[in-house]
Parts: structure tokens; sequence; C-alpha cells
């Protein structure tokens, strides 16, 4: 396999762009659960707080899922995963899994699961899904088949 150099830079920039986009939406779905009680055309000052409330916790939640994104991101990228299932399923599992670390230290079946895990298990899927529609569907792209290797056309 050879690396387009071309193509790797352009997805090493839409991976970036996705992965920020990605926390901004998942932080914009738990702000916009938590102030849902708001009605938009009544109160500005309730949609600014949404707005607000959701770039903080884009930057609450990139700081704590990044890592494991970017294993995620890895991962697909080295075997070319392009399927939303797999994006879905790992924001979900990032977004759980550093919920469940950060709630209690290390996991513990025996007393379940914190509270408010479904809730992060949701928005880790909408983040996985903005980070698929953005970066995921391309995901290696940058390589390319030398003629002669198994499965190339030359």
């Amino acid at each position: 396999m050879l690396v387009d150099g071309g193509r790797l830079l352009g997805q090493a920039i839409r991976v970036v762009l996705a992965l920020v986009l990605a926390f901004l939406s998942a932080a914009f779905f738990l702000a916009f659960g938590f102030l849902r009680m708001i009605e938009p055309g009544a109160d500005p000052v309730a949609v600014g707080m949404t707005v607000g409330w959701s770039l903080v916790g884009a930057s609450i939640i990139g700081g704590f899922a990044f890592i494991p994104s970017l294993v995620a991101i890895a991962i697909s990228e080295t075997f070319a995963l392009r399927g939303m299932v797999y994006h879905i399923l790992a924001g979900g599992l990032v977004g759980a899994g550093t919920w469940t670390l950060a709630e209690t230290g290390s996991p513990d079946v025996a007393q379940g699961l914190p509270a408010g895990t479904l809730v992060v298990l949701a928005a880790g899927f909408v983040a996985g899904f903005v980070y698929w529609l953005l970066a995921g569907r391309q995901a290696g792209c940058w390589r390319v088949a030398r003629k002669g290797d198994p499965g190339s056309a030359g």
C-alpha cells in the first residue's frame, strides 16, 4: 500500500474539523436536554444560555473523550472502516466509557451504571453520527494500492 500525501492531508483536516463538530454536537445535545423546557421565541437569553453551555460542554467533552476518540479514529483509518454503525457505536462507547470511568474511577459491574449513562450514550451516538457524516465515510481514502497488489486494478 502506498500513501497519497494530498489525500492524507485532506483527511487529517476533515478528521480534526469533524472531531470538533462531533464534540460540539454532543454538547449541544446534552445542553438542549438540560434546558429543554425553554421556548426559543419567548426568551432569547435562554437560547443564548443553551448555546453557551454547549460551547463550555464541548470543551469538557473534548477533554475527557479526546484520547479514546483518537483511538477509535485510528482504528477506523487503519482498517478503512467507513460504516455508519461502527462510528455510531464507537461514539457511544467512548461517551459511556468516559462517563463511567470519570464517575466511578473504575467500572464496577456489581454497582451498576452511574446515573446519566444512557443520556451520555445517546450523546455519543449523536457525536459518532456527526463524525461519520463529515469524515468517517472517507476513512482510509488516503491509501493507494500498488500495481500488482492483490485487489488492485493494474
